[in-house]
This record gives C-alpha cells, structure tokens and sequence, in this order.
C-alpha cells in the first residue's frame, strides 16, 4: 500500500480512531513533493469528519500552529 493508499485510509477512519490525526502527520512528514500536499489535504477530511468540539480540538493539536 502506498502513502497516499495509507492516508486515505488513516483519515477514513477518524473520529473512530483517536490517533488518526497523528498518523496522518506522520504520512505527511514522510512523503515528498506532489504527494506531500496531495496527502496534506486529507486535513479536511478530519476537520469534516470531527463529530465535536474534542474531536475538533484533537485535530488541532496536530495541525495548528500556534
């Protein structure tokens, strides 16, 4: 399975799985070029998915910078 195969399937499975947010990072930091942002806009799809404010405050922590 490739990265992007990999990624799609970490953000599918979100809010569910509560270390999808970090995996996510993980599969961004590890790819490269088009990939890279190809996978980074799976952000979106935690950000949709995100059933509450924790599930929300969750994806934060990994993508805001503050």
């Amino acid at each position: 399975m490739d990265l992007k195969e990999q990624a799609l399937k970490v953000a599918g499975s979100f809010p569910e799985s509560r270390a999808a947010p970090k995996k996510l990072l993980s599969l961004i930091n590890e790819a490269k070029g088009k990939e890279k942002d190809l996978i980074g806009e799976l952000v979106e799809v935690l950000y949709a998915s995100a059933e509450n404010k924790q599930d929300l405050d969750l994806v934060d922590r990994y993508f805001i910078n503050d």
